[in-house]
């Protein structure tokens, strides 16, 4: 049910981009910049509102779902990331979430990475930014990592320069410790170091309520088995006896046990 809500919000909010758009033929670079303006639009209007107050819940604070950062946009340029991401992914744009390094660290600062025809482009909903090449077209985040002295001219006049494009990073692959190197070594196997490299793991937590479901669900399924397996270890003596009993027309003691004891008496 709450994975149904969150949903039909943000295809309302794909539904939204689609006509301010204003045509059925919208480019891609359209509809992301429109989705851009729009995650932009809601996260401001609503950090006015949360930013110094404390919203806390079961929900918020431990399943967190993209409908809290929707609500408060208290998760700063996360909370933005994961808005922007999660409406692109409505609006079928394949997606990445980038986890800019500041200052020597990854996750200083994160921003939203798309894929287009002319290949991947960096947009940073906190501050409704994207950029521009000398030929027109949206630059990814080699291209402003390479020629940050040109892009940084196109930036807002509240933008922290702190924010250099210095270096990134998609998924945090040092995380858990022994797991984690291991999965980016199953998945370098399967699909290649460099796709390895620029694969987001976030992007597939994004319905978190889709993910909880379906992981709930698997647990309790692995409970059912191990009863049921329990219950037939336990009662394979009787069944067994049962089963023999069946199929040679014998009749076994456990069923005729009331008999027995009237034989005995």
């Amino acid at each position: 049910m709450e994975d149904t809500y969150e949903k039909k919000l943000f295809e309302a909010m794909a539904d939204y981009v689609k006509e301010k758009s204003q045509s059925n033929n919208s480019t891609k670079e359209e509809l992301l910049l429109q989705s851009l303006h729009l995650t932009n639009y809601l996260g401001q209007s609503r950090s006015f509102i949360f930013n110094n107050r404390e919203v806390r819940s079961i929900e918020s604070s431990i399943i967190h779902p993209v409908t809290v950062d929707l609500m408060t946009a208290k998760g700063a340029c996360g909370s933005y990331a994961y808005i922007l991401c999660r409406l692109l992914k409505q609006l079928e744009i394949p997606t990445r979430i980038a986890q800019m390094k500041v200052n020597g660290e990854y996750g200083g600062h994160i921003l939203v990475e798309a894929k287009t025809s002319k290949g991947w482009i960096v947009l940073d909903g906190s501050y409704d930014l994207y950029f521009k090449k000398p030929d027109g077209n949206l630059a990814s985040f080699a291209d402003v990592q390479a020629n940050w002295e040109y892009y940084r001219s196109q930036v807002p006049a509240n933008y922290d320069y702190n924010y250099s494009y210095e270096g990134v990073r998609y998924t945090n692959w040092e995380k858990i410790p022994v797991l984690m190197p291991l999965m980016k070594k199953a998945f370098s196997l399967f699909i290649g170091k460099e796709r390895t490299e620029g694969f987001s793991l976030r992007t597939l937590f994004l319905r978190k309520f889709y993910v909880l479901f379906w992981a709930t669900c698997f647990i309790y399924l692995m409970i059912v088995l191990a009863v049921l397996r329990r219950y037939m270890r336990k009662n394979r003596r009787t069944l067994t006896a049962h089963l023999s009993g069946l199929f040679s027309g014998k009749r076994t003691p456990s069923i005729e046990s009331g008999g027995l004891m009237r034989r005995r008496a």
